[in-house]
């Protein structure tokens, strides 16, 4: 004696009684949008060092000489930075 799928065939006496939509036959609903095409791993890569470049800055003491590349959050940006060494308020430059 075999096994009966008894969820296929409730799902099957249901489509038969209830009927199958095709959703290819609506379209997209209105005020929908179509999906945008995803952007290549390329055009990624040069948005990240594009935004690494703006938050990226060279930190010289004027006191120490000290001087190191710094990345500084979006939200630090302006703001007085100190050298690590003597604690002094130290210069940002944009890094090249």
């Amino acid at each position: 004696m075999s096994r009966i799928d008894h969820s296929r065939t409730n799902t099957r006496d249901l489509m038969r009684s209830r009927g199958v939509d095709n959703i290819a036959d609506y379209g997209l609903p209105g005020g929908l949008t179509p999906p945008r095409p995803r952007p290549s791993k390329a055009v990624l890569r040069t948005q990240i060092e594009q935004a690494m470049a703006k938050i990226t800055r060279i930190v010289r003491c004027q006191g120490c000489g000290h001087s190191a590349a710094v990345v500084i959050p979006a939200a630090k940006l302006g703001r007085r930075l100190r050298c690590s060494r003597c604690g002094m308020v130290a210069n940002e430059t944009p890094a090249a």
